[in-house]
């Protein structure tokens, strides 16, 4: 485009105009030229012109940031018109000379484009970055001009981060040794350099914050770039030097500096260049021990001596973490003996965990002000970054050589927490949940379950003399942060209590769903949820609907009443709580309308503005739930659900809430599977809507429109006789088929097509289907699609006789089934999965060896051969290779978003029919089968199996026929 710094000055102002009208004019106007060549250089030409004002062109920098993130390495499906090469080395020649001498604020901003452009093109691409950066950082270096230095260490910070991030690989190997060989010498100057200028001023008593707050920030740079280049493996420069940075890195731990410090924000900067350095040290701890362990000594005694002056500020939380993090990694290490001289546990116990777990005023704050966030640390182990857990884990640490010590002195500090607050419990509550904070904070999961353990203390009858006193307060709302440690406790050793006791203490936790606190209601809510998982020897579940029923009415009650609290509208905690009692309990006509209900009064609400993917999640699990159970165990209770939720789903459908969508398909076809033929009009208009092609262009719907189309196909297939219905439904599998994102979604349609229709109504699309799957076949071939081509093919001749199959297929192309048969189903047989699909492929596989036609001449010998040998390994393979377990349903993480990716309900999951009821063992079947085929031609097959299978399935084939008293073949 033609450069007009007038005109885009003007599109600027006016997008920093409070007037939306012109606002949207300008960014309408830049949005379109954007995708003209050397718009980005057009924009960055008029960041440089220091005569326009700095407003206008900080808002140009942003825009130029923002085009160059989207356009500069577009993504394959993206809609953006991509940079030209020519306009890019254009940009490169000038942004790095541009950034270092801009304002602060457009500086930052051209710093990140200098990155986004790092990351792509840095250093293969753009290998005059590094000399040019070096350069300007001993030109800088030369006149102290920190702005300009720390422009170029921040920028060179952002692009050596991969080095932290990235799976080592020779490419990766390849870019670090160009960015040490070029970069490595520059930093140790400068950071040398910076470090004497430091001491200098500090040392004369000079110096002001203004002159000193530029070098922190300086030394803090560079001490980041040290953990990039290092975090892969020590360089050679970097052992060679480790002098230098050492004595540098412990001078900022054991000295002070009162200038800086005296006020909050100087203190922030020094605070963060000794975490910086805290972080450095323990990266060598972690993998440079024996480098670095001529160190360690007054690296811990420097760090010791930093945290007992370190205070209880939220400020200085960073700080404090890093430094438990180094002490914890030398815990666990070889040098771990620092730690067992006489008094140092002790010590460490006192004057750094203990200070450390106790809550502060931030913490109760945060419980009373951001009960998620509280919860997400507190319950759900996010806060590995926070003083309470990282002071655990140096005890744990500790622990790995030093457990009996460990335990014993946690233990007495366990009682004397304890005994303070039996002094006065009022005025010392923080001492007991201290004392519950580290016996759930150090005790350990057992492998392989959920269940945990500790050893510092009788788990019952610390239960029962510290825990069950807060259980069983009448006032839910006194002392809540006590009560929400004794309802963590219970929820996370509900293994350890028996189940009288729990049982009488369930009233108790449904008593605590009407805390006005929102931490201590949801605690309440997941202690109930997480009690209804447990299980006992044989994977039987604890908890039953019998002992549910006896409280089963207030529960429900008090928890969808819990959704009243200011801020638990949507409290996913709640929801997942509904959805786990309804899985436990029986549910009666009295208990499933409220439920139903409350649920549709809450979809109602959410569909207007759908923000919490998770809490949104278990509400439509809630109502698979309860259709599914209530609706099972009496199907008088349709209707009245039929008429609860259509509603809902029809305004769903209706004003396109994308998030819900699939949501609703599952719930449809789980209502379709519910009902009893004839299927009523209204799920026929549903029919209808669902054959409509605009219906599958979206990809995150295709799983549940098919699961939805599957449920219709089985309880109408009638219906698809009419008005070219089937026609419209193998259009749909063809689409789906033809696209590898999507072809197992074809096949589960075109399979129920072949379960539930007769060969004669199907027999006039059979051509057009072999035609779509060996097109596909040809394109496009994978491993995936294979199998699900065996499935098919194995349903088929189940359903409709080998002679169908092989005719029909031969009359695509003749002698393509010998060809299919040779090249794809006998050599990848062996690779099928799943009880159901197992048993089908080995008895459609045995019936063509043992009753077809097709390979029954001599000719066909090797084929017979070699497709029992692949039979044989299929059925031989160890049963828990061959089959799954019923799944648990998978936890939704604070992952889950509103993504394009689909997402399964578990509890309308679909029931998998098996199309061979009546063969319960395919080994047994393939051996009277084999037994019939011998009796009409002795003698004939012994020497075609010891010429096809292998030794060892010649053994297995001998023990299947064996073990079914069958004659061996």
């Amino acid at each position: 485009m033609e450069y007009n710094p007038e005109f885009l000055s003007q599109c600027f102002i006016h997008t920093l105009s409070p007037q939306p009208e012109p606002r949207r004019a300008a960014e309408s106007k830049l949005t379109e030229l954007a995708d003209h060549p050397n718009y980005a250089l057009a924009v960055l030409r008029l960041v440089a012109e220091q005569s326009i004002d700095e407003q206008i062109r900080h808002a140009a920098s942003v825009n130029f940031k923002n085009h160059l993130r989207s356009r500069w390495a577009p993504s394959f499906d993206s809609s953006f018109t991509p940079i030209l090469d020519s306009e890019k080395d254009q940009i490169k020649i000038l942004i790095v000379n541009l950034m270092l001498n801009s304002t602060p604020r457009i500086q930052s901003q051209l710093s990140e484009s200098l990155s986004l452009i790092g990351q792509h093109d840095f250093p293969k691409s753009w290998p005059t970055l590094l000399p040019e950066l070096v350069s300007n950082l001993r030109a800088a270096s030369q006149s102290d001009n920190y702005p300009s230095i720390n422009g170029i260490l921040g920028t060179a910070n952002s692009i050596f981060k991969k080095f932290r991030y990235q799976y080592k690989t020779n490419d990766l190997l390849v870019d670090l040794k160009y960015c040490l060989d070029n970069f490595c010498a520059p930093l140790l100057e400068m950071f040398l350099r910076t470090a004497a200028l430091i001491d200098s001023m500090v040392g004369s008593g000079g110096g002001s914050p203004v002159t000193l707050k530029p070098l922190f920030e300086s030394q803090r740079l560079c001490c980041r770039i040290f953990y990039s280049l290092n975090f892969q493996e020590l360089p050679e420069f970097f052992e060679d030097h480790m002098k230098e940075w050492m004595t540098e890195f412990k001078k900022y731990l054991a000295n002070s500096y009162p200038v800086l410090e005296s006020s909050v924000e100087g203190l922030g900067l020094v605070d963060e260049l000794r975490a910086a350095v805290c972080e450095n040290i323990s990266l060598y701890m972690e993998k440079n021990e024996e480098e670095f362990k001529d160190y360690l000594n007054d690296f811990a005694q420097a760090v010791w001596t930093l945290l007992g002056n370190v205070s209880q500020s939220s400020s200085r939380d960073s700080l404090a973490v890093m430094a438990i993090k180094f002490l914890t990694t030398v815990s666990t290490s070889v040098h771990h003996t620092l730690f067992a001289v006489d008094g140092v546990i002790p010590q460490i116990c006192q004057s750094i965990v203990i200070p450390n777990v106790r809550l502060r005023d931030e913490d109760e704050e945060l419980f009373e002000m951001n009960y998620i966030e509280f919860i997400r640390r507190d319950m759900e182990g996010s806060d590995i970054d926070t003083r309470r857990r990282i002071a655990c884990e140096l005890l744990k640490g500790i622990a790995t050589n030093y457990k009996q010590q460990v335990i014993s002195i946690v233990s007495v500090q366990i009682q004397n927490l304890l005994t303070s607050y039996a002094a006065n419990p009022a005025a010392n509550w923080k001492d007991k949940d201290c004392a519950v904070y580290l016996v759930v904070s150090l005790s350990t999961k057992k492998a392989g379950g959920n269940s945990v353990s500790t050893d510092l203390v009788d788990v019952q009858s610390f239960f029962g003399s510290v825990v069950v006193p807060e259980l069983q307060s009448q006032d839910v709302n006194a002392f809540l942060m006590l009560k929400a440690g004794a309802l963590k406790f219970f929820t996370m050793f509900r293994n350890q209590i028996p189940k009288g006791l729990a049982l009488q203490l369930f009233p108790y936790l449904i008593q605590f769903l009407g805390s006005e606190s929102n931490v201590v209601h949801s605690y309440a809510a997941s202690c109930i949820e997480k009690l209804l998982l447990v299980k006992d020897e044989g994977g039987r579940s604890r908890y039953t609907s019998a002992d549910v029923a006896p409280n089963l009415l207030v529960l429900i009650n008090n928890l969808f009443t819990a959704f009243r609290f200011p801020e638990s509208e949507e409290n996913q905690y709640i929801m997942k709580s509904i959805m786990r009692v309804l899985g436990v309990a029986e549910i009666t006509p009295e208990i499933a309308g409220p439920c139903i209900a409350g649920l549709t009064s809450i979809l109602a609400e959410v569909c207007k503005n759908p923000k919490n993917p998770i809490f949104n999640h278990y509400l439509f699990e809630s109502v698979a739930v309860l259709v599914r159970r209530a609706c099972e165990r009496d199907i008088s209770l349709i209707p009245s659900f039929e008429t609860s939720l259509f509603p809902i789903l029809q305004e769903i459908l209706g004003n396109d809430v994308t998030e819900f969508l699939p949501y609703t398909f599952q719930l449809l076809a789980q209502l379709v599977e519910l009902n009893r033929p004839p299927i009523s009009d209204i799920y026929m208009e549903i029919f209808k809507l669902l054959l409509s092609p605009d219906s599958w262009t979206r990809n995150s719907n295709v799983p549940a429109l098919v699961r939805l189309l599957q449920a219709f196909l089985e309880k109408a297939p009638e219906k698809l006789n009419q008005e070219e219905r089937l026609a419209q439904v193998l259009g749909i599998f063809n689409r789906l088929v033809s696209v590898p994102s999507t072809d197992e979604q074809g096949f589960f349609v075109l399979n129920t097509v072949i379960e539930n229709l007769d060969y004669g109504a199907i027999s006039p699309y059979v051509g057009h289907i072999w035609n779509a799957l060996f097109t596909r076949l040809q394109s496009k071939r994978t491993v995936k699609y294979i199998k699900s081509l065996l499935i098919f093919m194995s349903l088929f001749l189940v359903k409709h006789g080998f002679a169908n199959l092989v005719d029909s297929m031969n009359s695509v192309q003749a002698g393509i089934f010998s060809v299919i048969l040779e090249q794809f189903w006998i050599p990848n047989l062996k690779l099928i999965t799943g009880p159901i699909e197992v048993k089908l492929v080995s008895v459609a596989s045995t019936r063509l060896i043992c009753e077809s036609l097709t390979l029954s001449d001599a000719g066909a010998a090797r084929h017979w051969g070699k497709m029992l040998d692949s039979i044989v390994t299929l059925l031989s393979r160890p049963e828990e290779d061959r089959v799954g377990d019923e799944p648990e349903m998978p936890d939704i993480t604070e992952n889950t978003g509103y993504t394009v990716a689909f997402v399964n309900l578990y509890n309308a999951g679909r029931k998998e029919e098996d199309p061979l009821k009546d063969i319960k063992d395919p080994r047994e079947f393939l051996a009277t089968s084999l037994a019939k085929l011998s009796a009409l031609s002795p003698g004939r097959f012994p020497q075609i199996i010891s010429e096809n299978l292998d030794p060892a399935n010649q053994a297995a084939l001998h023990q299947i026929c064996s073990a079914y008293n069958c004659p061996v073949v």
